[in-house]
């Protein structure tokens, strides 16, 4: 028996890694923009562009390739993005 429940469990794990790292860009580019609008530049907003892409990135090659710790490692990206970017740019000072 395997962790993920055999093929189909695998199968589903690998496509939602992939739709929920996919669908993280649009959202932490429109917090960012909400962000700079509200608060102004910070520096750790850079870390709200730059991460979510990775992370698509490797939630589709982890899917296409059919590695679900490449899969997973995107999706811990993903999810980690807006709170990393909020640690960051409160370190920068108002």
């Amino acid at each position: 028996m395997s962790v993920f429940g055999g093929a189909d469990g695998l199968e589903l794990f690998l496509s939602r890694c992939r739709v929920m790292t996919v669908g993280s860009v649009p959202v932490c580019l429109a917090a960012t923009v909400f962000f700079i609008k509200e608060e102004g530049w910070h520096f750790g907003l850079v870390l709200s562009c730059v991460l979510p892409p990775i992370a698509a990135f490797l939630g589709i090659r982890g899917r296409r390739e059919i590695r679900a710790g490449m899969a997973a490692a995107g999706l811990a990206l993903a999810l980690a993005a807006l709170p990393l970017t909020f640690v960051v740019a409160s370190f920068g000072g108002p």
